[in-house]
């Protein structure tokens, strides 16, 4: 091999390794987590992202586990989210993941040309979910995602647009007109909605913007798309919560957990009801 040919080479080398390094990052990244808190930062479509990543007390990273991504609201940070969800990692044996939007801003891109600056944030999260599963460290049938206010809102677009996920659960949030809306490539897929019935997106709203379905317009758009029955099974949950579930033939489900006197953000013990609520709805979804 000549000096020009060994140059060549090694100028390709340098080229496949400097591509390639990002993704082989967080894939170190993702298979070296330890029990318990781990923060994962890296790179994805030019922009600096952020995990925080809850494991069971005894991981030991030699078999998959359900994983739960939680999306906080806007403006928030995935410190909140992180606080609220991970205690359950212990004791439901799952990987908690709460992910970070691309600051400043920190608002989930639920719909495109919505915000000043669109982000890749469903490749963030595939990306993510691609290396869990290729590397054993995720069930690719235990995926599941919830999350608040713009982080619920993010949720409808990844049931839309994605077929990662077992059951999905937005809380506190509207469900966009057109953007939202399951479409010709959907994969059917269980919801959850939970929702104060003093919520700002309970009744839907008309914002030229962008327009939101009320709670109950939505639950009925996914319990069609699913072909779910329509009569639904109700269930009060003491006084001040009642669940509206409706199933297909599948064991697929749509399920509408309305919280009554509530507003966006949920009394604290009541949103940890809720929440375990929500998680028992999830994890019996495969």
């Amino acid at each position: 091999m000549t000096l020009i040919e060994l140059k060549i080479a090694l100028l390709l080398l340098m080229t496949t390794v400097l591509a390639v390094a990002p993704f082989d990052a967080l894939a170190t990244e993702l298979t070296s987590l330890s029990p318990g808190t781990n923060e994962v930062q890296f790179k994805h479509d030019g922009r600096s992202r952020r995990l925080i990543i809850t494991t069971p007390k005894k991981f030991d990273g030699q078999r998959p586990h359900p994983v739960l991504f939680c999306f906080h609201g806007a403006g928030g940070k995935a410190d909140g989210q992180s606080n609220r969800w991970s205690p359950h990692a212990d004791k439901r044996g799952l990987i908690v993941i709460s992910a970070a939007a691309v600051r400043p801003l920190a608002k989930w891109n639920f719909k495109d040309k919505f915000h000043d600056e669109d982000h890749d944030d469903v490749g963030f999260v595939s990306r993510v979910v691609e290396i869990l599963i290729a590397n054993k460290i995720a069930d690719p049938k235990a995926i599941y995602a919830t999350g608040h206010s713009s982080g619920g809102l993010f949720c409808y677009r990844l049931a839309r647009e994605t077929a990662l996920f077992a059951a999905l659960a937005p809380m506190s949030c509207g469900m966009a007109k057109g953007a939202h809306d399951p479409g010709e490539k959907t994969k059917p897929v269980s919801i959850m909605q939970v929702i104060g019935d003093q919520d700002k997106s309970f009744n839907g709203s008309s914002n030229p913007k962008v327009t939101m379905y009320s709670a109950a317009k939505r639950i009925d758009i996914w319990r069609t798309f699913n072909q779910c029955r329509p009569e639904p099974v109700v269930v009060n949950k003491g006084q001040e919560m009642v669940v509206h579930t409706y199933a297909n033939h599948s064991g697929i489900e749509v399920a509408y957990c309305k919280v009554k006197g509530q507003g966006h953000h949920i009394r604290r013990e009541l949103r940890d009801r809720a929440d375990s609520l929500a998680l028992d709805f999830l994890l019996k979804h495969q």
